[in-house]
């Protein structure tokens, strides 16, 4: 942890199973061998890798779960951000990590209240029509759209569990058919698909995903669920990243509060991820006002959501939207 900026805050949890990360591409055909997971009693590289001169506080909630907040100007967008980054060490074998799907919608907060063992939770993916959904082996979503539709676009990549030993991300392809193929494809018990893949094997590609020649008028004229508007001026963001060392990182981008938090684009994103994180694996999530992270014992007294949601019209921690999908993390205390 950087000196000068860690805070203790302890959660008591148990032993749960251990979590490996594949890393998967689309065009590769030859076997994909899982990586060594390291030890978790060995220490442990922090992944914040720059505190910003301090713009960074680092609060320490227990061994392997680490949240990271940046308040502040930040240099890279040239605007006032506040980020949330809940860091979950994957080696640890006392977390792990559950898809939850609500039909009709649910706030996190009350995701993760519902769910006994969980202890975090972070909004999941866009409108399932428009993007792949498995949960607990249940196929919900294969994408209803049709090819071209203007919303075509938002399954390129997805997260992914297979059983209770592997979560990876992976990048489905540009070509939405094929991307769902490969989705069915996949040795998998959970999938939630999303666009852009910000980061695939430490390639920045969420930089080049829009034009960035595109001024800010003309990105304005396109309609707004346009991919070239949607991604290439600023929203609040969820993003899900992995790094070499196993930590898993669920990241809310606060936006739309004028002088507090500006928001990001995609290139914004993957160069703010690659500065402080350099995630080897990142996918960018429902962001604007879906954007919600929970942490129990901390924000909201009553809803322990800890990023400022935008739907309430406040800047405060109130203002959930329901969604279908979400991430929870959970300590099971039960588990040997």
């Amino acid at each position: 942890v950087l000196a000068g900026t860690a805070l203790i805050f302890i959660f008591s949890c148990g032993n749960a199973y251990k979590i490996d990360i594949p890393h998967h591409e689309y065009d590769k055909e030859e076997e994909v061998s899982l990586p060594v997971t390291p030890d978790p009693d060995a220490p442990k590289v922090p992944t914040l890798l720059d505190d910003a001169d301090g713009k960074w506080q680092t609060t320490t909630l227990d061994n392997g779960l680490t949240l990271y907040t940046f308040t502040g100007y930040d240099e890279i967008t040239g605007a006032s951000q506040i980020v949330n980054a809940l860091e979950v060490d994957l080696s640890n074998p006392e977390y792990s990590i559950k898809f939850a799907y609500a039909a009709g919608g649910s706030t996190n907060s009350d995701m993760v209240k519902k769910e006994p063992s969980a202890i975090a939770g972070i909004n999941g993916g866009y409108e399932p029509e428009a993007i792949y959904i498995k949960v607990n082996n249940a196929i919900i979503s294969e994408v209803t759209l049709p090819p071209g539709h203007l919303r075509w676009w938002k399954h390129e990549a997805c997260i992914f569990s297979e059983g209770e030993r592997t979560v990876g991300i992976m990048y489905g392809g540009s070509d939405g058919e094929k991307a769902i193929e490969a989705y069915r494809n996949l040795e998998a018990d959970n999938i939630i698909a999303n666009a852009p893949m910000l980061v695939n094997d430490y390639d920045p590609m969420g930089e080049r995903f829009v034009d960035g020649s595109y001024t800010e008028e003309q990105l304005s004229q396109f309609d707004y669920e346009d991919y070239r508007r949607h991604q290439g001026v600023r929203h609040p963001r969820t993003v899900y990243a992995l790094t070499e060392d196993n930590d898993l990182l669920l990241i809310a981008i606060d936006g739309r509060w004028p002088g507090k938090a500006e928001g990001m684009n995609a290139a914004e994103v993957t160069r703010f991820i690659v500065r402080y994180f350099n995630p080897q694996w990142a996918i960018n999530m429902d962001g604007g006002g879906s954007t919600t992270l929970t942490i129990k014992g901390l924000g909201h007294p009553e809803t322990n959501v800890v990023n400022y949601p935008t739907d309430g019209g406040t800047h405060d921690h109130t203002g959930e939207r329901k969604v279908t999908t979400h991430l929870l993390v959970l300590c099971n205390e039960d588990a040997q």
